[in-house]
């Protein structure tokens, strides 16, 4: 256990390592793929490794990717010039390739590395590794054992996240493509019938246990939901690229506290619409928060208590109120521990200083995604959070809040008024699957529930 790290608003955060194994790799890079399955199923439904629920999530998230180190980690020297980072962030990456084993129990989607690449789909659409993701579908759609409404909650989750990212690539019929073809219909029929087969009833969604709460007091963290917390959730533009990038199988929620109570609520968030450069000058921090969608049995989508992910930006400030640095948290779930220790809340702490991939840009929100380089594409970059944050938000202080970066046309309007909503309604929920509903792999997979 690391030791803990006393934030100046009394938050208390226990830092729990997430063990990842680290490897050189000893070929060149170029003779390598990025993503090969990892070394065997891990327990996070059951403690048989070779349950069929184990198996499904070990084809679907546990992986071996080959990455590059940035200078940030002296282990990865010696380094080279790399492009692809802005000035301010520029730094070098590890000349050799190391090898990280990611069981993937975290708050990421499946099959990656997804974004603008079918590279994590072709791992389990191609032989032999299809025939036994198959039959672990199989087994499970076959099997009679009972689960209980949080597995199933997460396991549909993490199954309708893999038939999105399948539906996506429609493999044409030209050398290898054909049977990735038929192989990504077969498993799309299966996956639709599996997130059927273990859909919750209404009433055993809204029974959910809240981990936020349970959260709260493993971490010590605010009371995001409380009416008298000085926290308040806030939107002013309804669409998000965090939604987006999920297919609107989720919905982020973000969250001001405002450094002083505002006399005018109204203006106070108004003001942001001009606001340009240092939010801190107007808040002590900021919070995304991302909760889960479920499908229902009749084939509804419902907004679900569980959350799983939490990313915090807090700004230290002197006595005189000037801004100091801004203090990150970052929290994500882990299945087994929210099915073993649901108590816990089912989060783990990342500290800033913990490795993490480098986005391919700034609309990428995914995992080991694949880098862009000048004239071709190349393995994951590890860089610290810190910087993976830094990279989307545009400063190492990380005071610019993105909600409120949008450009408004014509440029001399401000767009509409920045409302704030209910913490403890579901209007950012309502509008996120407003938007599913209109999704063609949607519409597909809501066929399922009408057999």
């Amino acid at each position: 256990m690391k030791q803990p790290v006393t934030w100046t608003t009394g938050i208390v955060v226990l830092l729990l390592s997430v063990g990842v194994k680290v490897r050189t790799v000893e070929k060149s890079t170029d003779e390598l793929q990025s993503t090969r399955l990892g070394e065997a199923p891990v327990s996070i439904y059951s403690n048989n490794p070779n349950d069929s629920w184990n198996r499904i999530f070990y084809y679907l998230f546990s992986r071996r990717v080959n990455a590059r180190l940035s200078s940030e980690f002296p282990e990865g020297a010696p380094f080279r010039e790399a492009d692809g980072f802005p000035g301010s962030l520029r730094q070098q990456v590890s000349k050799r390739a190391f090898e990280r084993e990611e069981t993937g129990d975290r708050a990421i989607d499946p099959l990656y590395p997804s974004f603008l690449s079918d590279e994590g789909a072709r791992v389990v659409l191609s032989d032999p590794t299809y025939a036994d993701f198959r039959k672990a579908l199989e087994e499970a759609l076959q099997g009679n054992t009972q689960r209980s409404a949080m597995a199933r909650a997460i396991m549909q989750s993490d199954l309708w996240s893999a038939y999105d990212i399948l539906y996506r690539y429609k493999y044409g019929k030209q050398n290898d493509k054909n049977l990735l073809a038929e192989h990504r219909f077969e498993v799309l029929g299966l996956l639709g019938s599996l997130i059927r087969k273990i859909a919750l009833t209404p009433e055993e969604i809204r029974s959910l246990p809240d981990n936020y709460s349970a959260a709260r007091k493993t971490f010590g963290l605010p009371d995001l939901f409380g009416s008298n917390s000085g926290w308040l959730e806030v939107r002013w533009f309804p669409q998000r690229l965090h939604d987006q990038s999920a297919d609107f199988r989720r919905v982020t929620r973000v969250f001001l506290k405002p450094a002083r109570p505002p006399q005018d609520m109204q203006e106070f968030l108004n003001d942001f619409r001009r606001k340009e450069g240092n939010a801190a000058e107007m808040l002590d921090g900021v919070a995304l928060v991302t909760q889960l969608l479920a499908i229902d049995a009749q084939g509804q989508l419902t907004p679900a208590s569980t959350i799983t992910d939490l990313q915090f930006r807090l700004f230290e400030k002197t006595a005189q109120g000037a801004f100091r640095r801004t203090l990150v948290g970052i929290y994500e779930i882990s299945r087994k521990r929210l099915l073993s220790q649901p108590e816990s809340g089912g989060m783990v702490e990342e500290a800033d200083s913990e490795p993490a991939y480098l986005p391919s840009a700034g609309n990428d929100y995914s995992f080991a995604s694949l880098q862009m380089s000048i004239g071709r594409r190349s393995i994951p970059v590890v860089v610290t959070q810190r910087t993976r944050c830094a990279f989307c938000h545009g400063d190492r202080d990380l005071t610019h809040i993105m909600t409120f970066s949008m450009m408004v046309f014509p440029q001399d309007s401000l767009g509409p008024e920045v409302r704030e909503l209910n913490p403890l309604g579901h209007e950012s929920a309502d509008f996120v699957i407003s938007q599913k509903a209109r999704d063609a792999g949607w519409q597909t997979l809501r066929k399922y529930f009408e057999k």
